[in-house]
């Protein structure tokens, strides 16, 4: 189910930011796939209920590698593996893999991690309850510049305001 939010949300940023139809396609895509490295990661990790250990950390964090590299392997699938591989990466550069930062993260993976972040905040997690609409929009408003790009953030608020149908100014924005 997160995969199948992710990619509609992918799909509809990236018509909220005029892409081509070819790359509306590729986002929604990879919204669908972008965990798939996941099956490498112990499920007593992923399904921990608590807070993930250091090292249970290091673990989920190869995940987007884990994807990358398995998806490397097939053939067509290459414009998919740079995205898979970068989708945590934050704007500042404190992400992982790499510790990319700015544009020279690829633009579906700067897209993804506003997607993915907002569906797991907005979704029940074995961690926590569901965030309200309005605490994720100002979660995203404060994480613009740091873990988000900035011009992506308001491109997906205003996605969201179409979507949600709530206005700029109910969202402070």
């Amino acid at each position: 189910m997160h995969a199948e939010h992710v990619a509609e949300l992918m799909a509809g940023l990236a018509s909220q930011m005029c892409l081509p139809s070819d790359e509306i396609s590729l986002a929604f895509i990879v919204g669908l796939i972008h965990d798939v490295g996941k099956i490498k990661t112990p499920s007593a990790i992923l399904n921990k209920p608590g807070r993930l250990t250091d090292e249970e950390f290091k673990i989920m964090k190869q995940h987007s590698e884990h994807g990358a590299n398995m998806l490397s392997a097939i053939e067509g699938a290459e414009a998919v593996v740079p995205i898979m591989r970068h989708h945590h990466e934050r704007y500042d550069g404190k992400g992982y893999p790499k510790g990319l930062c700015g544009e020279s993260i690829p633009l579906l993976s700067r897209m993804l991690a506003i997607c993915d972040s907002f569906d797991a905040m907005t979704t029940n997690r074995c961690y926590r309850d569901p965030v309200p609409l309005a605490d994720c929009i100002n979660e995203i408003k404060k994480c613009s510049g740091t873990q988000f790009d900035p011009a992506i953030c308001v491109l997906f608020i205003e996605f969201l305001q179409d979507r949600f149908g709530f206005s700029i100014e109910e969202s402070g924005y």
